[in-house]
């Protein structure tokens, strides 16, 4: 909340930097999608309040005409009848359908529970995915910066004669080729920027900046018990188990509702002349001749088979996106674990040497370029290495259900 009252204080022209913890955050509260889950839920809750009420009573009052258009008035003949009847729920009826709203009801939060999840997923692959269009850039304006600076010296050897005309063609072209890179990362920056402002329920025009640490987190747990982690704690498995308990609680009640619902009334009469009080009671119910709730019976019954069926699919969905996800993040750890650590340095000492040596003549532009491959490949294996871990790190704990990889 401390951040969304200081984000009105920024003009549209200061930009707002966010961590990651902190975008999660402002998307749980500003989210139209999750406030829109939490009244469905509300109005799930409200099943579970309407099944613990009991039937309300029925009072009727009956009176007799007192002759008023024969005069004289004669009340001899009026009668007054006060009946109050209640209706008795038998057979299960209220406990079934208490049963019922209850596990809905389960079923109704698990889900939006498994929203609020993915809902800071995507938060936090869309900060991933800016992030990593932040280095882009920064890497392509650097070359860029690099290659313009090589250009302005060429020009000067080119009058020396020390070069020729060819090889200020080839700097110019590479330099174009990393403004173009440059440009495609803006592109990408825009898109993952948007998307992270709409989870945020941000205005898409409101300048904000990202930083997400890029870094592997240590050693996995083993496959085995993680997909044990995986069918405990996937809130939409949840959500599928506990309809499967309604459906059922519901096939009950349908049978329940099969048995007519008893009416007991009690009765006052005041008849005159006398008008003395008069109590009875009375006792009525259906006869289930034609309709005893074969309709709803069959429904019900269908209606749980259907739903069995949705949690076995979803135990296999939730078996396959963890295989999925567990292989894909252990192979971009293993191509991780397999770069040197000091990678980026290497490179960037390849570079350095020789651009230094080409600017002192010392070798030609043909090996220049052999070098800023080197780096330009190495550079973009390293980072590319830890994106392709951070999104893969995303997916396996979308698909366990649980943040296991923790900052």
């Amino acid at each position: 909340m401390l951040l969304i009252g200081s984000m009105a204080a920024h003009s549209q022209t200061d930009t707002l930097a966010l961590s990651l913890n902190a975008a999660r955050q402002i998307a749980l509260t500003r989210s139209t999608a999750l406030r829109a889950g939490q009244y469905r839920l509300h109005a799930a809750e409200a099943d579970t309040m309407t099944a613990r009420l009991f039937p309300n009573p029925n009072l009727s009052v009956n009176a007799t005409s007192v002759g008023a258009f024969r005069g004289p008035l004669d009340f001899s003949g009026a009668s007054t009848s006060y009946r109050l009847d209640q209706s008795i729920p038998i057979a299960g009826q209220r406990s079934n359908h208490i049963l019922t709203a209850r596990e809905s009801t389960e079923a109704a939060r698990r889900s939006y529970d498994y929203q609020v999840f993915q809902t800071k997923a995507t938060v936090k692959d869309s900060y991933i995915d800016a992030s990593y269009a932040e280095i882009n850039i920064d890497l392509a304006r650097q070359n860029y910066d690099l290659f313009a600076k090589l250009i302005e010296a060429s020009k000067a050897r080119l009058h020396a004669g020390d070069i020729g005309e060819e090889d200020l063609t080839k700097l110019e072209l590479t330099e174009l080729t990393y403004r173009q890179a440059a440009s495609d990362a803006q592109q990408s920056l825009t898109d993952a920027l948007n998307s992270l402002k709409q989870a945020m329920g941000f205005d898409t025009t409101v300048p904000i900046k990202v930083q997400y640490d890029f870094k592997s987190s240590g050693d996995l747990m083993p496959k085995d018990s993680l997909e044990r982690v995986a069918f405990d704690q996937r809130a939409d498995l949840s959500a599928a188990e506990h309809n499967v308990k309604a459906a059922d609680h519901q096939s009950d009640l349908s049978r329940s509702n099969g048995w007519p619902t008893p009416d007991i009334g009690i009765e006052l009469d005041r008849n005159g002349p006398d008008f003395q009080n008069l109590f009875g009671g009375g006792f009525g119910i259906s006869i289930p001749i034609f309709n005893h709730n074969q309709d709803d019976i069959y429904r019900s019954e269908s209606n749980a088979r259907a739903a069995e069926y949705d949690y076995e699919t979803a135990r296999l969905g939730v078996r396959g996106d963890f295989n999925a996800a567990y292989e894909k993040y252990r192979n971009s750890l293993e191509v991780f674990r397999g770069l040197p650590p000091d990678l980026v340095k290497m490179a960037n000492d390849v570079r350095d040497n020789a651009v230094q040596n080409y600017s002192a003549g010392r070798i030609g532009l043909l090996d220049l370029l052999n070098s800023e491959q080197i780096y330009h490949d190495a550079v973009a294996s390293y980072y590319g290495s830890l994106y392709t871990l951070a999104k893969n790190q995303s997916q396996l704990e979308r698909a366990v259900g649980v943040e296991i990889f923790e900052r």
